[in-house]
């Protein structure tokens, strides 16, 4: 069987005004990270494998892998953090940094779960500095470059990652109690958490609620009662401190809280982020602080936060979303060889575009599928003006 017509599982084409809106979308959330300082990075779209792989991480990730000439494994990047990570560390980059860059990712996800398998990625990273400044400045940000293309109902979840590390530390899960604890956390499923609390009655109280300890920022003021875990407490004070200096900024609003919040990648060590719109449940935002990722590449333990925006789903849901307006008049112009002087000035003007098609039936059928509200057909003895939604003439 010849795979020449297929595409692979988890990819898709962009076909024109969805592409383009991709780009400008990109474009003016990059703009608007500039105009805030951030220096844009690049890294390379595939690079060792070394560099993204670590344990249960690489399971989870599931990279896609292939080699070089010399044998040596390489994989498609499946974040941009770890690239950026390698980057800082190997060169010596001193902070505070303000970093923004774009890109596409690649992450092997299961056919059922609807992800997309390739993904276009923006985002912003800062290294060093003040870390409760530094997660302020990065959630006040991305809500900001959200505003910016058009995204006003953004909600921003927010967890820490010692809440789920602390527990896989105190009840001593291994590897695979920790994988099953994550998933039943992930889908919030309260049958799950009950039998997996009677197997671990040490924290039985807070583990029964946890399913349930997302929504409101308010519900913070009562969780300490269900555990003594004095790094649950203290997992629960920064975020108590994050939301009250987003609140006095003007975001609290936007806030929204989820303990039992579990990210993809174990290199998260704080405050963690996800978002949404409130008219989607799809994540589209992803994020997080990372202090102990630059250890990685023997490079020294640096404050470190960061946020990706998942494009691909910022453009379906302004697609979803967006208005009709009054747009400016696109023309076609179809023209005869003995009237060609006359179709390039015609051409020269906004949105008015030359026809390659032969004949004029064609040119009105391109004119039609193409979103062109005017065609103008220049001859040799005259020209005329049509309407292409009306097909009337002039």
């Amino acid at each position: 069987m010849s795979w020449n017509r297929a595409l692979p599982y988890g990819t898709r084409d962009k076909l024109f005004g969805e592409s383009r809106q991709m780009t400008e979308t990109a474009y003016k959330m990059m703009a608007f990270f500039y105009t805030k300082g951030y220096r844009q990075i690049e890294t390379p779209t595939f690079e060792y494998k070394d560099v993204f792989s670590r344990g249960r991480e690489e399971r989870e990730q599931r990279l896609y892998q292939f080699f070089d000439d010399r044998g040596r494994t390489l994989a498609l990047r499946p974040d941009m953090t770890l690239p950026i990570g390698r980057v800082v560390s190997t060169i010596g980059l001193k902070g505070p940094l303000k970093l923004t860059y774009s890109g596409k990712v690649f992450r092997v996800f299961d056919d059922y779960t609807g992800k997309n398998n390739e993904q276009m990625q923006t985002g912003i990273e800062i290294i060093g500095g003040d870390p409760l400044k530094a997660e302020v400045e990065a959630v006040a940000t991305v809500i900001q470059s959200l505003q910016a293309v058009g995204l006003d109902d953004t909600t921003i979840e927010i967890g820490h990652a010692e809440i789920y590390q602390s527990l896989c530390r105190e009840l001593g899960l291994d590897e695979e109690q920790r994988l099953h604890f994550a998933s039943l956390l992930t889908s919030k499923s309260l049958s799950g958490i009950r039998a997996f609390a009677a197997e671990h009655p040490q924290e039985k109280a807070f583990l029964l609620e946890l399913p349930r300890l997302f929504g409101e920022t308010s519900l913070l003021t009562h969780v300490r009662g269900l555990t003594t875990s004095r790094s649950i407490h203290q997992a629960i004070d920064r975020i108590e401190a994050l939301v009250y200096q987003l609140t006095l900024l003007g975001y609290g609003t936007a806030l929204s809280v989820d303990l039992g919040m579990v990210q993809t990648f174990e290199y998260y060590t704080g405050v963690i982020f996800r978002g949404y719109a409130t008219s989607s449940a799809t994540e589209f935002l992803s994020g997080g602080r990372y202090d102990d990722l630059f250890q990685r590449f023997e490079g020294e333990k640096r404050a470190a936060v960061g946020v990706g925006v998942n494009l691909d789903e910022i453009v379906r849901l302004k697609q979803q979303h967006s208005e009709p307006t009054n747009k400016a008049i696109r023309t076609l112009i179809h023209y005869e060889e003995a009237a060609v002087v006359d179709a390039l000035k015609r051409a020269q003007g906004p949105l008015n575009e030359l026809s390659v098609c032969e004949t004029v039936v064609e040119s009105r059928e391109y004119a039609l599928e193409h979103g062109f509200q005017m065609l103008v057909i220049c001859q040799k003895d005259g020209v005329t003006t049509e309407s292409v939604e009306k097909g009337e003439t002039s």
